[in-house]
This record gives structure tokens, sequence and C-alpha cells, in this order.
């Protein structure tokens, strides 16, 4: 079985082959032929190139992922900031002076007194 699936196959390609041969034209697009056609706009009417189409939307995703990666080091930046302000303000509120800190549990034990 599998010998008869190779002549099959290998019949199949030199049929392949005299076919590209008698009839010249191809509708077969090469890689490079692909892009080089032209589309009529709906909207305008004009006849642009799809190589060009392809070329600007590119551009416009490399400005769009540029502009992504500029917030993102942006919106590090202000984590960064914060992170640093929510130390500097417990370690400002940690140094508290003990004379203040006895101070104030004074004034919280007398306000706490009821006098009859």
């Amino acid at each position: 079985m599998k010998i008869l699936f190779k002549v099959r196959e290998f019949v199949w390609v030199i049929v392949s082959e005299i076919e590209d041969w008698v009839y010249p034209y191809r509708d077969r697009l090469s890689p490079e032929e692909k892009y080089e056609h032209g589309m009529k706009d709906p909207m305008t009417g004009e006849i642009t190139m799809i190589e060009n189409l392809l070329q600007a939307d590119n551009e416009r995703i490399q400005r769009l992922q540029d502009e992504m990666i500029n917030a993102q080091n942006r919106l590090y930046d202000i984590e960064q900031t914060l992170k640093s302000i929510n130390t500097y303000s417990q370690n400002t509120s940690n140094q508290v002076n003990p004379n203040e800190r006895q101070k104030s549990s004074e004034s919280v034990d007398t306000t706490s007194k009821v006098e009859p």
C-alpha cells in the first residue's frame, strides 16, 4: 500500500509540472507578488497598493507599542515614588519623641479619670 501511495504521489508531482509547462499562465502568486496588487478604496475611490497599507499599519502598531512602553515606565516611576513616600511617612511616624509618647499617654489618662 505504501508503495502505491508513493507511486501515486510521484505521478501527481510529474503531472503538476507538466501542467505548469503546458499552461504558461499562473494563478498562483509568489510571495513577492502577493502584496503587489492594487486595491480600490471604497470611500475615496483611489487605488492604493496593499504593501503601502501594510507598511502604514506596521508604523501605527510600532507607535502604539512605543507609547505603551512609555506609559508602563511612567507607572513604574509613580509606584516607586509612592513606595518611597510611604516608607518615609512610616519612618517618621515610628520616630516619635519618647517624651511626646509619655505626654500623650498622660493626657489620655487624665481624660479617662472621672472625678466624683
